[in-house]
């Protein structure tokens, strides 16, 4: 079963040197208030520049779980 993708912004409140971060969303997607990014699910992120505390935007693959999958995250 395909996921949906949305668009959204937010904060980045998470991240990890191994290619992994967490954001949390201005406004909750579906059931998701957070979706995570890394490179594991293939996610595009320019990793070098993203900073905690950083806006951004991007689209997720939304789902009834608690987190979204970050499919892209553009710097504001």
């Amino acid at each position: 079963m395909e996921q949906e993708q949305k668009r959204f912004s937010g904060t980045i409140v998470r991240i990890e040197p191994d290619g992994f971060g967490i954001v949390e969303f201005d406004q909750r997607l579906g059931a998701n208030t957070h979706g995570v990014f890394s490179t594991t699910i293939g996610s595009s992120v320019p990793f070098r520049q993203v900073k905690l505390g950083m806006h951004v935007s991007g689209l997720a693959e939304v789902s009834d779980r608690d987190l979204a999958a970050v499919k892209m995250l553009e710097l504001d």
